[in-house]
């Protein structure tokens, strides 16, 4: 996960201070915390932050802490941006090759 340090650059477990990419959002949940005398046992539920994914057809919910949902939030607009830009490669691949496949059978 990624973590803010006192001198406020960003940077993952690994000590990495590359651009974070995260699949994923960033969902708000209103959450109760168990106390017996708190406001939430009675109805007006805290708000929590977790990063969802999918995975193996499952949902997986992981706690963000609230001082790092925006670097998170970037994070998974991130890899969005680059899984668009994945899928524009793709597609302008295929056309390529198809192109290629007229043109070698034009030639034989």
């Amino acid at each position: 996960m990624l973590s803010v340090y006192g001198n406020g650059r960003r940077q993952n477990k690994n000590g990495n201070s590359a651009i974070k990419i995260l699949p994923g959002f960033i969902a708000r949940v209103r959450v109760r915390c168990g106390k017996a005398n708190c406001r939430c046992t009675f109805g007006a539920r805290h708000i929590a932050y977790y990063r969802v994914t999918y995975s193996q057809g499952f949902r997986v919910r992981e706690y963000v802490r609230r001082n790092e949902v925006e670097a998170v939030r970037a994070a998974c607009e991130a890899h969005r941006a680059l899984q668009a830009q994945l899928r524009e490669g793709r597609a302008e691949y295929k056309e390529m090759l198809a192109e290629a496949r007229k043109f070698v059978k034009l030639l034989a």
